[in-house]
């Protein structure tokens, strides 16, 4: 068995998804979000290393028991490695599930300035079910121009 951090994105799961709690058994779609984060964000990054092979709709990378799409163009490698944030896919998917358990949810809440996400200003606030709606707007500190939005929650995801 391997556990795994999983992202789900607020958007993923208040346009498409259906809330979960501890103990649930989903089937997920997951991609490895490469995109650049915060340093804080580096216990919760996935190294996916195993055989690339043709899945449905495309190359798929299988390690540890998870799915995810190779992300290249053209010709693709007998074996990758993809680091990143591993997060649940829920537009347009077309490679197979990760089916896991839920052993733990984390509604992480991002500081904000304007647009943009403050890199080291992040909350996590364990949970004992995934909410459908997230906190959009939070409350600056008075005199403050940090306000913190939740983002989605981060997902201990038990593959075997």
């Amino acid at each position: 068995m391997a556990l795994w951090n999983v992202m789900y994105e607020d958007w993923q799961m208040e346009c498409c998804g259906k809330p979960f709690a501890v103990g649930a058994e989903p089937a997920w779609q997951l991609l490895v979000d490469a995109t650049a984060r915060g340093p804080e964000w580096a216990a919760e990054l996935s190294e996916i290393e195993g055989p690339v092979e043709s899945a449905g709709g495309g190359p798929v990378v299988r390690s540890g028991g998870v799915t995810v799409p190779w992300p290249g163009d053209g010709d693709w490698p007998a074996r990758a490695l993809l680091t990143g944030l591993l997060s649940v896919e829920r537009h347009g998917g077309k490679w197979p599930p990760t089916v896991g358990v839920v052993r733990g949810i984390q509604v992480v809440r991002q500081g904000y300035v304007e647009e943009d996400p403050v890199p080291g200003k992040r909350r996590l606030r364990a949970v004992d079910a995934c909410p459908k709606w997230f906190e959009r707007v939070g409350r600056a500190q008075a005199g403050a121009a940090l306000r913190w939005e939740e983002t989605g929650v981060l997902v201990a995801f038990e593959v075997q």
